[in-house]
């Protein structure tokens, strides 16, 4: 069976359901909602029904900004495997297709980097219809509480987001995440070139997200603040500044794209 087939049966499926259920989770516990389900209403300091009071804590946390900060909050320090999990098909390719060596191809180095494009695209795209699908969800239940939601929205009409919150989250979707989930994408797979095993993979990943985002945090230049990209929802700069700490990210991932494209073909062309 094709190698890609296998992946889309099997990383795609498991890239859903493993970032629904953490952005859920995450939610779930920093929201306050399990505590809300689960507390002691026979409270003396609490005044009104069970049913009442249950009621009131939950509207309370039932706004759409309590909604994505909750769901982002205990993925924000691991965020990046959740992104990247497709791109671990490559590792398909590697221990078969590329076994076969030059004479399989017209051109090793094409086939190579049409592999890398495609599983990039794949992921993106699994990555950023899995958040819109959340967020879609979620909208069904949420409001709007805020009038203004920062400086992320700074490109669009004034009043954009208190007239449409949920196309507001939209656009951060399918402008900076998905941007997020393509840079990190084009890192994952040139590790998997360079490297021989997944979890390598996903600790190399998470080192340079952790490096590059700690450098932007202690010296507090934008260049460097991807922490930021990732929470755009909250954040003071601007749609052009939230982008360009993926700038840098994306020449690491060409540089190690070209050492781990030559690396295969020194490896398998035999």
């Amino acid at each position: 069976m094709n190698p890609k087939m296998n992946v889309r049966k099997k990383y795609v499926p498991l890239t859903i359901f493993s970032l629904l259920g953490a952005l859920a989770l995450s939610w779930v516990f920093a929201s306050n909602f399990f505590e809300i389900m689960t507390m002691d209403y026979d409270a003396p300091d609490l005044v009104g029904t069970k049913s009442e009071i249950r009621t009131n804590f939950l509207g309370q946390i039932s706004t759409w900004e309590i909604f994505v900060d909750s769901s982002m909050f205990y993925l924000i320090n691991f965020i990046p495997v959740f992104f990247v999990l497709v791109s671990l098909g490559l590792y398909a390719e590697k221990r078969s297709i590329y076994t076969m060596g030059r004479h399989k191809f017209k051109s090793f180095k094409k086939k190579i980097y049409k592999d890398v494009f495609e599983y990039i695209v794949l992921s993106t795209l699994t990555v950023t219809f899995t958040f819109a699908l959340y967020f879609s969800v979620g909208s069904l239940f949420v409001y709007r509480s805020l009038e203004d939601i920062g400086g992320f929205a700074s490109v669009l009409p004034n009043g954009f987001y208190s007239n449409h919150p949920y196309l507001f989250f939209m656009f951060m979707i399918f402008t900076i995440y998905l941007g997020l989930a393509f840079t990190f994408n084009l890192i994952a797979v040139a590790l998997v070139l360079l490297l021989d095993q997944e979890y390598k993979v996903i600790i190399g990943v998470l080192a340079i997200y952790f490096i590059y985002g700690k450098i932007g945090a202690m010296s507090g230049l934008v260049w460097f603040d991807v922490f930021t990209s990732f929470t755009a929802f909250n954040t003071l700069y601007s749609t052009f500044e939230t982008f360009l700490p993926l700038l840098g990210l994306l020449i690491i991932g060409l540089l190690l794209l070209v050492l781990g494209v030559n690396k295969t073909l020194t490896e398998f062309e035999v």
